[in-house]
């Protein structure tokens, strides 16, 4: 582990470095120098612009743990009371800076594990155990050798984002196919396909609101309004603040042109 690693994580670079040497040294305030000149004149307040002037070219904290995950990364494999031994050489728990990284570790690595029946269970800070394939660690220690291991069920909230969409547009081809923008067609339970016009939601403003206090006006859904689905709008539709304006039952031939799996329809034809 490199000797930094807190400076890395916690302290964020100078900003302005670049033309920090052509600032005028006379924007600065040094307060000795001001209480010698005249006592009288010891700033009390400072304005927003001034101080930004004057601390623009300052540290600032930041909480940047890449390099402390990739660090305990390539400890995979290795015995994790000797990682801990090198974590502990360089960032000391004396230190309130350094021990905040310690805490830290704990976010990526699953210390206390156990097995039962056979399968790898993980206690977090909170919570009761889980498996690894419901763990929020991506990395565990192994409770049978003590060796760091990578938690191959593990995945970042982007990839559980991807992962999400995509469920929801296999869900959705099961029942719904689009065919432009504004034109979408549904399979509804008992009553065949259907080709549903949509429309976006007309938007007001919220009484006593700013600009983006809005809301949607209400509007009569076709499809939703006569209890034909018990998704939500957004759910059905694929898309927010749309609704229904119209539908049409498709024909036998329109089914096979499309290639969607024709059922019995109700004999019934409506148009609205």
């Amino acid at each position: 582990m490199r000797d930094d690693m807190d400076e890395v994580i916690i302290e964020r670079p100078r900003r302005g470095s670049r033309w920090i040497k052509h600032e005028r040294r006379t924007r600065r305030i040094d307060a000795k120098v001001t209480v010698a000149r005249d006592p009288e004149v010891i700033p009390l307040q400072i304005g927003l612009g001034r101080w930004a002037a004057i601390s623009r070219n300052s540290k600032s904290l930041n909480e940047n743990l890449a390099p402390l995950r990739r660090y305990l990364e390539k400890q995979v494999g290795r015995p994790w009371d000797k990682v801990w031994s090198d974590v502990s050489k360089n960032l000391s728990a004396a230190s309130t800076v350094q021990q905040h990284v310690r805490d830290h570790i704990g976010d990526f690595v699953a210390t206390r594990t156990f097995i039962r029946n056979g399968t790898v269970y993980a206690t977090g800070r909170s919570g009761g155990p889980r498996t690894l394939v419901d763990c929020p660690h991506r990395l565990y220690v192994d409770p049978r050798s003590g060796i760091l291991r990578q938690n191959k069920h593990y995945r970042d909230w982007q990839q559980e984002q991807r992962a999400s969409v995509a469920a929801a547009a296999r869900e959705r081809a099961t029942r719904m196919r689009e065919i432009s923008p504004d034109t979408q067609v549904h399979e509804f339970e008992n009553r065949g396909w259907w080709e549903v016009k949509l429309a976006p939601k007309p938007r007001v403003a919220a009484s006593g609101g700013g600009y983006y206090a809005t809301g949607y006006e209400f509007v009569s859904d076709v499809v939703l309004g006569v209890g034909w689905s018990s998704l939500p709008a957004e759910k059905l539709y694929g898309q927010a603040g749309v609704y229904a304006v119209s539908k049409r039952q498709l024909s036998r031939k329109e089914i096979t042109a499309l290639d969607l799996r024709a059922k019995t329809p109700v004999p019934q034809r409506s148009r609205s």
